[in-house]
């Protein structure tokens, strides 16, 4: 079969309506918003022990938590993403960094590590993401992290608490305004998590 080349009409009639078609295709969506974490605590930070050393593993979580989103939870128990807007990292990555430098701010331990930097420790901390969201209907953001103390050797928790953070959202729901009250809970769960750690 013998390719002809089209027409020069033709060509002319299919230029506007491809142009179009690329216009709509940028109308309409909006540049996602990335947000990170900051989570300056208040711990106290009494003199270091220099002999003692902590892991910290990265946090489990349900599927829902287990990203970049941004959740709010409704009334219902419905989980929706807020549009336009994501974490800088996974979550479960991020939150695992934040409790790592809170610990180390803090000056408690004499050495903190994640799992595979090499450096063995007799304990680590093993947490939970419970709720890492916006509750709908009373307009808080939700931290709940359950931590464990765990003996590296034996598999033995040591240690177990759960820690709790409710701040309210300014301004309505958005990817700004979650974010920023997602990240006070957060540091106030990590205060209270280094002062028992």
């Amino acid at each position: 079969m013998i390719a002809t080349p089209r027409s020069p009409a033709r060509l002319l009639i299919l230029a506007p309506a491809m142009l179009a078609l690329v216009a709509l295709s940028g109308c309409g969506t909006r540049p996602v918003t990335t947000f990170d974490l900051t989570s300056r605590t208040s711990a106290q930070t009494p003199a270091q022990r220099a002999g003692e050393a902590l892991t910290i593993v990265e946090p489990v979580a349900l599927q829902s938590l287990d990203g970049t989103t941004l959740v709010v939870r409704g009334q219902a128990g419905e989980l929706t993403m807020i549009s336009n807007a994501q974490w800088a990292d996974r979550l479960p990555r991020l939150v695992q960094t934040r409790i790592v430098r809170a610990l180390e701010d803090s000056g408690r331990l004499g050495r903190i590590a994640r799992p595979g930097d090499g450096i063995v420790t007799a304990r680590q901390l093993n947490t939970e993401l419970r709720q890492f969201n916006v509750d709908s209907a009373s307009g808080m953001a939700v931290v709940e992290i359950s931590a464990r103390v765990v003996d590296s050797l034996t598999g033995r928790v040591v240690r177990a608490r759960i820690f709790t953070a409710r701040v309210p959202v300014s301004g309505g729901v958005n990817g700004a305004t979650a974010a920023v009250a997602l990240d006070a809970a957060l540091a106030e769960v990590l205060t209270d998590l280094v002062n028992w750690a």
